[in-house]
């Protein structure tokens, strides 16, 4: 996928929408294009590993304690609490059909974000929103 693709599929994702192309871009440079088979776990509820991913095709199963959360298609992501505030995922992310995702590694996004501090400053408001709502499905 070119830079101009991966930039428009993710001005629609609610979480990067507020930055402009220059962020966007930068966000796009630490990204990783995997392609996800079915059943796959690419988030597991308790483990610390910084990560988030952003779905681009296909649909994620979001669980909790084993019992069904939310689904996950195309725009939406998972695990920006955990990358966001340096602690276990809360949720199980696993994908239900073969899926397409872009992965962000916490330490290349740590890096990013004391570069470009503006980022995490846009993205608040929505992570936030997430906290705040009773069906919050943030892993």
């Amino acid at each position: 996928m070119s830079k101009n693709a991966y930039r428009e599929h993710m001005q629609n994702v609610p979480l990067l929408s507020g930055l402009d192309t220059r962020e966007l871009d930068e966000v796009i440079d630490i990204t990783t294009d995997i392609s996800v088979p079915a059943a796959r776990i690419l988030i597991k509820e308790g483990a610390s590993v910084q990560e988030m991913i952003i779905v681009i095709d296909g649909n994620l199963e979001v669980t909790r304690g084993g019992q069904h959360v939310a689904n996950i298609g195309p725009g939406g992501f998972a695990g920006e609490m955990a990358l966001l505030t340096d602690s276990p995922h809360n949720a199980t992310v696993a994908a239900t059909v073969d899926s397409r995702v872009l992965h962000i590694e916490g330490g290349a996004f740590d890096v990013l974000l004391k570069r470009v501090p503006a980022i995490a400053v846009k993205m608040l408001p929505i992570v936030a929103s997430r906290v705040t709502k009773p069906d919050d499905h943030s892993a």
